[in-house]
């Protein structure tokens, strides 16, 4: 039997085809049947009445045509694991927002604006760069000069039609619209953030955005590190890196104490296998349907040390 080779770059793969890291080089109908196959069986429940409308015809086409179309063109997508390409790239929402035909769009508007960049550009310089580009050329759709943040405006406005549409949205609207644009261009990205700090209500809430930059390993191929770090939407923040946690303005001891006052903290995942855990969406708490990953022990690890 012959042996067919894996790749990891999208160069490395024949025109039709789509690259896995340690996988062949998978035939784009097989890929795209594939894609689908996960879409309907991970989909949230509130969506699920509405399937057909969703698949034949609807935004789910061009939303898994577009994903796949990143890791052909763009290095950094093609180095991306099929598993975390399902659940942070791929999905078609964050949350229980509107579902609109964002990818295309977003697609529309961001390709140029990484026309330049080297496809062995990492992950963490994708997303920085486009965090630093993308909201003034956004701008152009509310007729502003660039996406504003503007607090509680949630749930007016918090998908990505409504954030461009007028122009800004609170830290929910912010993160899902950096989360998409990071998706758009094949970088996993999931909004992340609590839905009260203190486990108070009254003391506030916030979300911001956590990118997969990659496995790190040691020399021996050991898990040595988390591999997402966190960020903000640039309207949101400022001045924020992926190498310092503490350059966040919550990211600190006031906002992370000791029990019994934990604040506790819930990324977004697509996937609806594995435990119970959902993540908490201050704006609908009644609501368990999206799932979560808990990563309340990591946070309080690292801002705790910061003043």
């Amino acid at each position: 039997m012959q042996m067919v080779a894996s790749r990891t770059n999208a160069s490395e793969c024949p025109p039709g085809t789509v690259p896995w890291p340690g996988e062949p080089c998978q035939p784009a109908a097989a890929a795209t049947s594939a894609a689908e196959t996960f879409l309907r069986t991970n989909m949230f429940p509130w969506d699920a009445p509405n399937a057909e409308s969703l698949f034949d015809g609807g935004p789910i086409e061009p939303t898994i045509n577009i994903a796949l179309s990143a890791r052909q063109r763009f290095g950094w997508a093609a180095r991306v694991p099929r598993a975390i390409w399902e659940d942070a790239v791929l999905p078609y929402a964050n949350v229980n927002e509107a579902v609109t035909n964002w990818r295309q769009l977003l697609w529309t508007e961001l390709v140029p604006l990484v026309t330049n960049l080297d496809n062995a550009s990492s992950l963490a310089d994708v997303a920085t760069f486009v965090n630093e580009n993308m909201w003034k050329t956004l701008g152009k759709f509310s007729g502003s000069a660039k996406v504003a943040f503007k607090s509680d405006s949630t749930p007016l406005v918090y998908d990505p039609m409504s954030t461009l549409a007028f122009g800004y949205a609170s830290c929910t609207g912010i993160s899902i619209l950096y989360v998409d644009a990071l998706r758009t261009l094949g970088v996993p990205a999931r909004m992340v953030g609590t839905p009260a700090w203190h486990g108070i209500e009254s003391d506030g809430n916030h979300n911001w955005v956590e990118v997969w930059l990659g496995n790190k390993t040691d020399n021996n191929g050991t898990d040595t590190g988390d591999a997402w770090a966190f960020i903000e939407g640039l309207p949101s923040g400022g001045g924020e890196t992926f190498t310092n946690p503490c350059d966040k303005w919550f990211c600190n001891k006031a906002h992370f104490q000791s029990a019994p006052n934990t604040t506790h903290i819930f990324a977004t995942s697509f996937d609806r296998h594995g435990d119970k855990t959902f993540y908490p969406m201050a704006w609908d708490l009644a609501n368990k349907e999206v799932k979560g990953v808990d990563r309340t022990e990591i946070y309080n690890a690292a801002c705790s040390r910061c003043k």
